[in-house]
């Protein structure tokens, strides 16, 4: 894959840097990874379509890290170009592996011809001389094909060593493309697909299969009062939880915005509720505190409604159950568990 920034001089590089920096700054936009890999090829004018959709969208309103994660998915997060290049470079391995296998089966034909050759020579020599060349011609191409085996040999390790590179690259978009990038768990891309893979094996087997759906109470008072900092905070600080508290086949995934969900196969509603309340409660026993300043955010916590699958094959009836049973937390005062 082309380096993107190969081209720059070092002193175009640091002019970049601090004016990507200053962008940042005067945005109010967080400095972290993301952010800086936007505004550096922004200020550097290496895509005019970014610079506009930043331009109209921060006309329109502030941005939020959610926002800027969208605009980096669609600019750098280029799936379907990464996967057409690991395609490439999979057609181009399996032309060179046709044709080195062509090229052996060649010379072992060859080869095969002159040990028929030698067979018919030993019954239909004349002399000793002759039988001795012919002694001699079988010696050289026994060492041909021996060596010519032992080159598709070394090929085959450098293959394997290539295909092996592949596959790693491969895993490692398919985790890039399933994570969201704040929290680090899964994003709902990976739910969509975990959730209809549990229904699969719940329908197969008949097995229980509970899901919930979490939301960070009084969230957007985080981001009013404390900065859109502080809520992605708060967003990692509930994540973390969730990995605490999710255990074995259980999959915990960003459903969007300050949702969470947690997907349960093999439980039942009242499994479920006891799992629910250990997350209530985790999240909502400290308080978030900015440790530099001494500052304290106050408690987090957060509403959870449950649902059941009912083995219809309707993966939106069983998170539109659950919203609505999150939906009457919220009603019923928040911090606090509902079941549909």
């Amino acid at each position: 894959m082309q380096y993107p920034y190969a081209e720059e001089l070092d002193e175009k590089k640091a002019e970049n840097l601090r004016m990507a920096l200053a962008y940042l700054s005067k945005n109010k936009f967080p400095p972290c990874p993301v952010n800086y890999r936007i505004a550096y090829d922004h200020v550097a004018g290496k895509s005019a379509e970014l610079s506009t959709v930043l331009k109209d969208t921060n006309e329109q309103h502030q941005l939020t890290q959610e926002q800027l994660w969208e605009i980096y998915q669609r600019f750098f997060v280029q799936d379907k170009k990464a996967l057409e290049k690991i395609r490439e470079e999979m057609r181009s391995i399996v032309s060179s592996l046709h044709g080195e296998f062509q090229r052996s089966g060649g010379e072992l034909t060859g080869f095969s011809s002159e040990l028929d050759h030698f067979s018919n020579k030993l019954d239909t020599a004349d002399s000793i001389h002759e039988l001795s060349e012919d002694v001699q011609q079988m010696i050289q191409g026994t060492q041909s094909a021996i060596a010519s085996q032992k080159k598709f040999d070394a090929y085959l390790a450098n293959l394997e060593s290539e295909v092996q590179q592949l596959r790693r690259e491969i895993d490692q978009i398919k985790e890039e493309s399933m994570t969201d990038v704040l929290t680090g768990i899964a994003n709902r891309r990976a739910f969509d697909e975990e959730l209809q893979k549990c229904m699969d094996v719940a329908d197969k087997k008949h097995t229980p299969l509970s899901l919930l759906l979490i939301d960070v109470d009084h969230f957007k008072k985080f981001n009013d009062t404390y900065g859109h900092l502080v809520g992605d905070k708060v967003l990692k600080y509930v994540a973390g939880i969730l990995k605490n508290c999710v255990k074995g086949q259980d999959f915990a995934a960003r459903y969007g915005g300050e949702e969470f969900a947690v997907i349960l196969p093999q439980t039942s509603s009242i499994g479920a509720k006891v799992i629910a309340e250990q997350i209530r409660q985790s999240i909502s026993v400290n308080e978030l505190q900015n440790r530099n300043k001494g500052e304290s955010y106050g408690k987090i916590t957060a509403s959870i409604g449950i649902s059941q699958y009912s083995f219809d094959g309707d993966a939106g009836n069983l998170i539109g159950r659950s919203d609505e049973a999150l939906y009457k937390a919220k009603q019923n005062g928040r911090n606090r568990v509902v079941a549909a």
